[in-house]
């Protein structure tokens, strides 16, 4: 659908329908519409992988065709800020298992959307407690068989 931005959805054309992922034109008379609020800067920030703003102007020297362009960025573009979080670590336990194999924990998962090169889709993982040794066994299914075949 494509509208004014100062109009409303009421008066909304339709110029194409989904099809099998992509979309589709529905009508030959359809002329191209452009919308571009981004500046210059913001677009080759994202093209180089969120490169430093002041970094940018630089480029022109070692890039060909590479356009001129003035850092004109204030504030903190969200994909880096978003970058720089970092999860929290848990809290330290006090309780820890007294010997090997006391406690093991474990992760079964899968089925992934891609089969290894063995013809596996799954994985068991097993992890001790006190000497931190970790297993990981491939699985063809999640059977209960195999499962408990592999613990």
């Amino acid at each position: 659908m494509i509208w004014h931005k100062t109009s409303s959805l009421d008066s909304a054309s339709v110029i194409g329908v989904r099809y099998e992922g992509m979309y589709k034109l529905t009508s030959r008379s359809v002329h191209a519409s452009v919308h571009d609020d981004t500046n210059l800067c913001e677009v080759w920030h994202r093209r180089f992988a969120h490169l430093h703003y002041k970094a940018l102007p630089s480029l022109r020297n070692i890039v060909l065709g590479f356009p001129e362009i003035q850092v004109e960025h204030d504030g903190v573009c969200r994909g880096c800020a978003l970058g720089e979080l970092t999860k929290s670590s848990f809290s330290n336990s006090e309780s820890r298992s007294k010997g090997i194999l006391h406690l093991v924990h474990s992760d079964l998962c899968g089925p992934m959307l891609v089969s290894s090169l063995g013809g596996f889709w799954c994985y068991i993982l097993f992890i001790d407690d006190y000497s931190r040794k970790t297993w990981i066994y491939f699985l063809k299914s999640k059977d209960s068989g195999e499962v408990l075949g592999r613990f």
